[in-house]
């Protein structure tokens, strides 16, 4: 169990598990039994999946690599980034790790930021895909903006 900081925000945090390796920094590692499992998803603007980009810019150990685990019967696999090639198996070297973690800081202070400042604005990352798997449909706005995007001619009607 962690305490996680960032930009005045504090949250409660578990990791799956968290190895050290020959060189003494660790490796992040999280568990996943679901079909889809990418890396991808910790990068960009508004990440699908922050956990592990979290976990690892809040680390108070030096974390190497970050890495999903995926335990799935008949498809086990790894895949992640990590500082140093073939660190783990599928798990690709990052271009820049102390580039990948700064972008990382930078996106999640700004999203914990928005987030302590109240923001709720009504923007799916994803247009009105986003929605499809929404359970708070009764409590979402979305179809307002549309509305008001179309009054304006800005938006589907």
């Amino acid at each position: 169990k962690r305490t996680l900081r960032i930009a005045g925000l504090e949250l409660a945090g578990r990791i799956d598990r968290m190895d050290r390796l020959a060189d003494g920094t660790h490796a992040l590692i999280d568990y996943k039994t679901g079909s889809r499992v990418t890396p991808n998803d910790w990068l960009g603007a508004r990440p699908d999946e922050p956990q592990l980009p979290l976990y690892a810019v809040t680390a108070n150990e030096h974390v190497s690599a970050v890495v999903y685990a995926k335990l799935r019967r008949g498809d086990m696999k790894m895949a992640g980034f990590a500082i140093r090639e073939k660190e783990f198996p599928g798990v690709k070297q990052a271009q820049s790790w102390s580039g990948l973690l700064e972008s990382w800081k930078a996106e999640l202070a700004s999203l914990a930021t928005g987030y302590a400042q109240g923001a709720a604005q009504v923007d799916p990352k994803h247009g009105l895909s986003t929605c499809r798997y929404c359970d708070l449909k009764p409590l979402c706005r979305v179809h307002e903006r549309l509305s008001a995007l179309a009054e304006e001619g800005e938006g589907p009607e």
